[in-house]
């Protein structure tokens, strides 16, 4: 047997799991990263959706989200915004047995030392600090900023020019909206929102949803 790799046998499709509006900006986001599309050995990309067939549909609809097998040389991404949404689909995912990419634009910068968990979505010109954990299934959208030893949760979603500053906390399932600023140290609880352009300088409390500047809670919004 000779050495390296088949190219035919490593090739692979993606799948990306809802092909709405969020579905089609992924799918322009990973044609434009020929880096991640190499690396990846991605010869195909296709969407599995639970209203079926699409017409006008930028890539095909393979599948929708039940009937879906995994093919041995899938990668799946969902594509589902919401994230307590997004995490209901995961469940039905991972009871498939379904594999998981990780996503990082090609504009995205790095920093050593910072992780990007399984499942998750690195839009472009996003900034990871140095030793930063970010869970499986996050979304970090378009120019997000997140600082030195923040830590998201799993299926947490940071919105489009947010700004994380260090040792802020996100937790799972919790949204960020654009343009939001989280002083340093805060801690975000699991399914808390943060309306978009606040200035969060303290706990947000589990499930509940702050807003403003500074950001305080909305009535009625703690679950």
């Amino acid at each position: 047997m000779t050495g390296g790799l088949d190219p035919v046998e490593t090739r692979r499709r993606l799948v990306l799991v809802g092909a709405g509006g969020a579905g089609r900006e992924l799918l322009a986001m990973v044609r434009s990263s020929p880096r991640f599309l190499a690396d990846q050995r991605i010869d195909e990309v296709v969407f599995i959706d639970d209203s079926g067939e699409r017409p006008g549909s930028p890539a095909p609809v393979v599948s929708t989200i039940d009937a879906y097998v995994p093919d041995s040389s899938d990668l799946v991404l969902c594509a589902i915004g919401e994230p307590r949404s997004r995490a209901s689909v995961v469940e039905r995912l991972d009871a498939a047995g379904a594999v998981y990419a990780t996503f990082v634009h090609d504009t995205a910068v790095l920093l050593p030392g910072s992780s990007i968990g399984e499942g998750s979505v690195v839009y472009p010109f996003v900034v990871v600090s140095t030793d930063v954990t970010v869970g499986a299934h996050v979304w970090l959208q378009t120019s997000a900023v997140l600082g030195h030893d923040v830590v998201v949760g799993d299926v947490a979603t940071v919105s489009g020019g947010a700004a994380l500053l260090g040792g802020v906390t996100v937790g799972d399932r919790a949204f960020v909206a654009t343009g939001a600023i989280l002083r340093p140290g805060v801690e975000v609880g699991a399914s808390a929102r943060v309306g978009a352009g606040s200035v969060v300088l303290r706990r947000v409390r589990p499930g509940s949803t702050v807003f403003g500047v500074p950001a305080v809670m909305l009535p009625g919004a703690a679950r």
